[in-house]
């Protein structure tokens, strides 16, 4: 027969239980002190960081600051004041039905940033900050609204016209490729908690992980213009750029159509012309559409001038490549992965990075225009923090530049049209086309010589890029890089370094 005890205790298990907040307990004061509970006030973040003004005028305090929250003092003090001001963020910003007050803002942005930027776990802010968990999940999820629409519109300027563009073509138009508003590239973000009937797209051939791939086009000076939303992992270059905006933007004359440049190129009496075009292009890997607007290197030929042209476009494109590094050596999240919830959060986390990216381009000064093709301005993260070391580069004669004036060996190239050989390119390409393919390309080569004829022989007039075949179009470049390189009139756009600054 059951005792009067245990059908307390049954009643007791029937009661519906209610979830009680979370707190963390500390020995404050002596070591055999009663448990208390820590309010976020008497945090080890609030004190260091919230109170400590002395921040701003202690120059290891503040670059110590930067290093472990990715934004200086007077910036994160800034973004504070913009949450404050936004609706988002209005339950953090009051006090709570029982007239209690909420958890500070500022230890919420701090557990957001270095969320970001070391790829912190929710209770790793909880240990710092004496905040529960699920509290700082619940900003985390604001502060990524906050930053892909507000924070992203702000920083993100994608250029729709010739004012716009100039400013990002300079360093380009100097380098011998006049007319490019940028380098375009994709790259994948390692994404967790894919959702179920999502994660066989977004198993991608790089990763064995489920991935997303962002199509992204910045400037020379590392600033982004542009990103697509987040694809499935196993989508290609060539279907990402359909779905870019901004290149297709410029491919059917919706943007920057307004854009004129000039090339240098010999009519059939060898006489020196300038050929004028509107329209602008971006420099690309060869994994994309046969687009005038993308242009590629040539992946085999046996000419001097395009080797030497596609060795230095190839140097050009490692701005994207650097940018790559630089978003995800800053923002660790990019390349630990995304441990959010469905895919949605995985384009809110990148498009947060990209804007506060822009933002502190700009806050160090490397958004300004590099005279004479030269950056006199250093960033923080030109070292050890964004393995950016420019050191080894001389002064008078960069790499690239030397590497142009280097012999070429034409047996690792070839323009034949049938394939490479077997003695110098991978064994795994295929050795012959059929006939078909033969006379179709050879056809085509017919059309473009004829083409490139009647562009240096006819009258003057301003011709636009996308009506190009992406032969004739490049085929112009080569020409016009070649005459300026035999002219020595390439200028390499280059940074440099405080140590380099110094010894000048």
């Amino acid at each position: 027969m059951p005792s009067d005890n245990s059908s307390v205790n049954d009643d007791a298990r029937r009661e519906p239980k209610t979830r009680t907040q979370r707190f963390v307990y500390a020995r404050r004061d002596t070591e055999d002190g009663p448990l208390e509970i820590i309010p976020p006030e008497e945090s080890t973040w609030f004190k260091f960081y919230v109170r400590n003004f002395y921040i701003t005028q202690d120059t290891k305090l503040a670059k110590a600051f930067r290093n472990r929250f990715r934004l200086p003092y007077a910036q994160y003090l800034q973004l504070v004041e913009d949450i404050r001001s936004n609706d988002l963020f209005d339950r953090w910003c009051g006090y709570k039905s029982n007239n209690k007050k909420v958890a500070p803002v500022e230890l919420l942005l701090l557990g957001s940033l270095r969320y970001l930027g070391r790829g912190w776990t929710f209770d790793d802010c909880e240990e710092s900050t004496a905040i529960d968990q699920d509290v700082h999940r619940t900003f985390f999820r604001a502060f990524l609204q906050f930053g892909s629409t507000v924070l992203y519109r702000k920083w993100v300027l994608t250029p729709v016209n010739l004012p716009e563009a100039l400013s990002n073509m300079k360093e380009y138009s100097k380098a011998g490729l006049p007319g490019c508003v940028g380098s375009s590239d994709c790259t994948h973000i390692v994404t967790d908690r894919c959702e179920y009937n999502l994660k066989n797209n977004h198993l991608g051939a790089k990763n064995s992980l489920t991935t997303r791939t962002f199509n992204l086009t910045c400037n020379h000076r590392r600033r982004i213009l542009h990103t697509t939303s987040g694809g499935p992992g196993r989508w290609n270059d060539q279907t990402m750029v359909r779905l870019d905006s901004f290149i297709s933007g410029i491919r059917d004359g919706i943007v920057l159509d307004d854009v004129s440049f000039e090339l240098f190129a010999h009519d059939s009496k060898g006489r020196l012309k300038k050929l004028r075009f509107s329209g602008a292009y971006v420099i690309v890997d060869n994994g994309y559409l046969n687009w005038s607007c993308t242009v590629p290197p040539f992946g085999v030929t046996n000419n001097i001038d395009e080797i030497r042209w596609s060795k230095w476009l190839e140097s050009m494109r490692k701005d994207v490549e650097c940018t790559f590094g630089i978003l995800k050596g800053r923002w660790r999240i990019l390349k630990s992965g995304v441990r959010l919830h469905g895919v949605d959060a995985v384009d809110s986390v990148w498009f947060t990075c990209c804007a506060l990216h822009n933002w502190l381009l700009e806050v160090d000064g490397l958004t300004e225009e590099w005279v004479g093709g030269v950056c006199k301005v250093g960033s923080e993260y030109e070292g050890d923090l964004g393995c950016l070391d420019f050191e080894g580069v001389p002064v008078e004669v960069p790499n690239a530049l030397a590497r142009l004036s280097a012999n070429h060996d034409p047996r690792n190239f070839d323009s034949s049209g049938v394939g490479p050989g077997s003695d110098v390119m991978a064994e795994n390409r295929s050795m012959l086309r059929t006939e078909v393919a033969e006379l179709s390309d050879s056809a085509s080569r017919i059309d473009d010589r004829n083409i490139m004829k009647s562009i240096t022989n006819g009258v003057d007039r301003v011709r636009s890029v996308r009506y190009l075949s992406l032969n004739v179009f490049r085929q112009l470049l080569v020409n016009h890089f070649a005459i300026l390189f035999s002219q020595n009139k390439i200028v390499w756009p280059e940074r440099q370094t405080r140590k380099r600054l110094v010894c000048a």
